[in-house]
């Protein structure tokens, strides 16, 4: 019968696998987390700022997490979404370039590929300013931002292929515009080999089981988009331990790591943003903290129930509440705040929006009343 394991103690060990570890350099935390997840936003900063800033790098350091390196250290791929990878897992993406082949096998876009890849070999590095006609085509489709992407340039849509065929790599950015080169001159010659598909499957689970600390196999599966059947299949023959926690359902597993590590909380209070694998899957989030926020970034303001850009704030190992920032002339903005007294004094809350107000240069100006907990929308 599996150990039982207190929710308390779960929380510990999921925020001990997350944030407790210390380092400096984007390296060490990339290669410990196995993906940093990208996204345009940058109502504060950037995601994969973010990410890095909550766990202890200076801003200087997860500002330069883009720029060009004598040698590379991270690659953009689809993990979670698109995100940062280190350049040592370049073999165990094999398994999903070979999907992305073989699900776009036809030739329609051979012409702009064969284009694509006489401009690289011309020019060594390229982005989609030199493309003939640009990154998209202009004033077609009905207008929605949505809609704008499906009119990309055959080049755009070609060189992006070429991405996650693995023929093309992309190891820095200009400001954030992607940089690409062949794969064979991007990828560390260690690096550039392919793994079997078996493991493939086995670097990204037990990197995800090692980020997690304790998750069910939906949790596990999540972290880098896997089918749950295959990640149960690898925690099997790996003969990864089973628990049950308090309150959860389902397969629960347990990194066997954390037998061997302290997992009590630091007390700091830490935002983080909602691209952040702390808070990747929404119902482990409600399953470990009661709280079951979504991203509001994409809904109509009229229809927002807190803000645009919400951050969940933790405290040692409890997540007591959020705020919705953002950053206008100079100051960074609180325009909502929503606190539970009972689970963490509120200094906490301050001092985590003067933390964030420090990763961007500016002065807080609260313009919305702290909120007391309320039940979250469905």
């Amino acid at each position: 019968m599996p150990e039982s394991l207190r929710l308390v103690d779960a929380r510990r060990i999921a925020l001990a696998a997350q944030l407790r570890p210390k380092a400096t350099r984007f390296k060490t935390v990339l290669e410990r987390l196995g993906c940093i997840q990208l996204d345009t936003i940058s109502a504060v900063r950037r995601a994969h700022e973010l990410t890095l800033l909550a766990r202890n790098l200076d801003v200087a350091e997860a500002v330069r997490s883009l720029d060009r390196r004598p040698r590379p250290v991270a690659f953009e791929y689809w993990a979670h979404a698109m995100s940062l990878l280190p350049v040592s897992a370049w073999p165990y993406l094999a398994r999903r370039r070979k999907a992305w082949r073989e699900r776009y096998s036809d030739d329609s876009l051979a012409v702009a590929e064969a284009e694509v890849l006489a401009l690289l070999a011309d020019r060594g590095a390229i982005t989609v300013s030199d493309f003939p006609s640009g990154a998209m085509h202009r004033n077609q489709g009905t207008g929605n931002m949505g809609d704008s992407w499906n009119f990309r340039t055959d080049h755009k849509q070609a060189v992006e292929r070429l991405l996650w065929f693995g023929e093309v790599a992309c190891t820095h950015r200009i400001g954030f515009k992607r940089v690409y080169q062949l794969a064979e001159r991007a990828i560390p010659a260690e690096h550039l080999w392919d793994a079997d598909d078996e493991a493939c499957l086995r670097y990204m689970v037990t990197t995800a089981l090692r980020n997690l600390g304790v998750g069910t196999s939906k949790d596990i599966a999540d972290y880098f988009r896997l089918k749950i059947a295959d990640a149960e299949r690898v925690l099997r023959e790996l003969e990864i331990e089973q628990v049950a926690v308090e309150g959860w359902k389902g397969r629960t597993w347990i990194d066997p790591q954390v037998r061997r590590s302290r997992v009590t909380g630091a007390e700091r209070a830490v935002p983080v943003s909602m691209f952040d694998q702390l808070v990747w899957l929404r119902e482990r989030m409600e399953r470990l903290w009661g709280h079951g926020w979504k991203i509001e970034i994409y809904v109509p303001e009229p229809l927002r129930t807190f803000g645009y850009y919400c951050l969940p704030i933790f405290v040692g190992d409890d997540l007591p509440g959020r705020v919705a920032l953002r950053r206008s002339n100079g100051d960074l903005v609180v325009e909502a705040a929503q606190w539970d007294d009972a689970r963490a004094d509120r200094e906490h809350l301050h001092a985590a929006v003067e933390r964030a107000a420090s990763w961007v240069g500016a002065e807080v100006r609260w313009k919305a009343e702290v909120e007391g907990p309320t039940e979250d929308p469905v």
